[in-house]
């Protein structure tokens, strides 16, 4: 079991990394470019030690080489992904399809194919690293303080999802979700196209994507009009996008995310048929 810690003793940069990989040429190179963004990183050569320093740093994200060769690494990704405290990128080689989707689909929070570029290593450490401070935060609050009413949605940050008042569920792709969020953690501020890139899609946005505004046109498509007939999410020539902030903090109820102060816009067997659906 050895473990070689590759930054300074007592730094005060931030995040803190800690790299599970064996292969040294590749440790190396990494920490390198994670170095030069002034992170502090950690290194375990097996899972045993980065189980035991991953529990003992509390690292804001750890990276995962795939292929390690004393477990299989989709477990070591389990145990990592399972407590939410902290951010989970995967970095897989060309034949590590398999293991990279079954790491994805257990919780891990990105990949990287090895081997990664440093700006596009840096900007996916990054942009966890924000997810991961979101997640914390909400971790934190109590559950009646975790449902958003913001004109005709509730968004409920616990559970990430979205109902109107009346209960009805707003059926959205993780990506959309995720936009949703940033615009209402954004409390009614401009909100960059570069930012949704970085949260909702996972990539630094250029100037020739249009993923970022497909995924606000499909989302605006799926949320109802506000009061006034207008859409929810606004354009903003030259900055991105705008939403009204959250009206305020409503109490949530353990069946859906509306408030008690719409229970009575919801008839008795629907409100039953909702509740057992």
């Amino acid at each position: 079991m050895d473990m070689v810690t590759l930054a300074a003793e007592g730094s005060l940069v931030d995040p803190k990394i800690l790299l599970i990989e064996s292969d040294v040429p590749t440790v190396r190179a990494l920490v390198t470019g994670l170095e030069q963004a002034s992170m502090q990183v950690v290194w375990a050569r097996d899972s045993t030690t980065g189980l035991a320093l991953s529990a003992r740093l509390q690292p804001d994200i750890v990276l995962v080489g795939l292929g390690l060769s004393d477990v299989d690494s989709v477990v070591l990704v389990k145990h990592l992904v399972e407590p939410r405290n902290c951010g989970v990128i995967v970095l897989a080689g060309a034949e590590d399809e398999a293991a990279r989707i079954a790491s994805l689909e257990l919780g891990a929070d990105d990949y990287l194919a090895k081997p990664p570029t440093v700006r596009d290593m840096i900007a996916r450490v990054r942009a966890v690293h924000r997810r991961v401070n979101v997640r914390k935060s909400l971790s934190a609050l109590p559950n009646a303080e975790a449902v958003l009413a913001i004109g005709p949605i509730r968004l409920n940050l616990q559970h990430r999802s979205v109902h109107t008042p009346d209960g009805r569920r707003i059926n959205l792709t993780s990506a959309e979700y995720t936009a949703l969020e940033t615009f209402a953690r954004a409390g009614g501020n401009a909100v960059s196209r570069d930012s949704l890139s970085a949260a909702a899609l996972r990539r630094p946005w250029r100037p020739e994507d249009r993923s970022v505004d497909q995924l606000v046109f499909n989302l605006r498509q799926k949320l109802p009009l506000d009061a006034d007939g207008g859409v929810l999410i606004q354009s903003i020539r030259g900055s991105g996008y705008w939403m009204r902030a959250p009206d305020r903090q409503v109490p949530q109820r353990p069946e859906f995310a509306w408030t008690p102060d719409d229970a009575h816009v919801l008839p008795m067997p629907a409100y039953q048929l909702a509740k057992s659906a």
